[in-house]
């Protein structure tokens, strides 16, 4: 049984359809996503703290239309730790072609992701660094698994 299913779903276009990666990824189970919820360091906040008093002085940098301070935030990078294996599968598999099938929706373009544990929020994001898997044991029949973890970076706050 596949715990991870109709929780984590992706789409690869702005306009597309989310799509649940168990079904779209026949044996790929979802371990966690770390960082949907984390918030980036401001960006736009100004301080100094002077020598005679332990009181700062500070700026944001940034109004919205009302003329009232709006904090920006670094982006952040969110982990989808995962893992390949026919018992996760509704049907016969090859671990290894799953696997690389999944890697690259993830890492070749931009993509949404999105998780009912968070109230399905989602965020828009894209690979910038590299992936090796964890975890490779392969040959071993119904026993070959691979798991890995893929870092993506947030192109923008997430989004409800």
């Amino acid at each position: 049984m596949n715990d991870s299913r109709n929780r984590y779903f992706v789409k690869n276009t702005e306009d597309g359809t989310f799509q649940d990666i168990t079904v779209l990824f026949d044996g790929v189970a979802v371990l966690k996503v770390d960082g949907i919820l984390a918030k980036g360091k401001p960006v736009n906040i100004y301080t100094a703290q002077w020598i005679d008093s332990q009181k700062e002085d500070f700026m944001i940098t940034t109004l919205d239309d009302n003329d009232n301070p709006v904090v920006i935030r670094e982006n952040v990078d969110i982990e989808i730790t995962f893992i390949v294996r026919q018992k996760y599968a509704d049907s016969v598999i090859d671990v290894q072609d799953v696997h690389d099938s999944f890697v690259d929706y993830m890492t070749n373009s931009d993509v949404w992701v999105k998780s009912a544990y968070v109230g399905n929020k989602y965020v828009h994001c894209v690979c910038q660094s590299e992936y090796k898997p964890t975890t490779v044991n392969l040959q071993r029949g119904d026993s070959s698994y691979i798991m890995g973890t893929i870092k993506l970076h947030t192109l923008d706050a997430p989004i409800s």
